[in-house]
């Protein structure tokens, strides 16, 4: 995932920033970002989709176990694995199992979904280098 941090700024051109504003903007992209993500993965998504994966999203007890129950020996796979291991969690901590459910979930009914969180962040940051002057002039 993309890191809103010292580098970010950099990237965009708001280094010069004052520090005292740096982690709101951080912050303030970091929204952005999510909320155009989400937009765009939406589209073209059934209302069912959406409610099922908001409830995923919102570690829904049952709806995540309905997803372990259909992919079966999920401990042994790499996804599971990945996370696990980059979360240094326990294989049955339940934000673990969640983030292995939203992952797969969205491999089966968004599998664009890298393309479009590269496309969104390619687009959030064009556009905040293109406005980086009105930016510090406001700052």
């Amino acid at each position: 995932m993309f890191q809103f941090d010292e580098s970010f700024l950099e990237q965009v051109g708001l280094s010069n920033m004052p520090q005292e504003q740096k982690d709101n903007f951080l912050q303030y992209a970091q929204d952005q970002l999510e909320v155009r993500i989400g937009e765009k993965m939406s589209e073209g998504l059934s209302d069912e989709q959406l409610d099922e994966f908001e409830k995923i999203i919102d570690n829904d007890q049952g709806t995540v176990q309905k997803w372990l129950d259909q992919l079966g020996d999920y401990q042994n796979d790499e996804t599971f694995i990945k996370l696990k291991e980059d979360a240094d969690a326990e294989g049955d901590d339940q934000m673990l199992l969640a983030d292995y459910v939203t992952a797969k979930w969205l491999d089966q009914n968004c599998p664009q979904y890298q393309q479009i969180i590269h496309d969104v962040m390619g687009e959030l940051q064009e556009e905040i280098s293109q406005q980086k002057d009105a930016i510090l002039a406001n700052s």
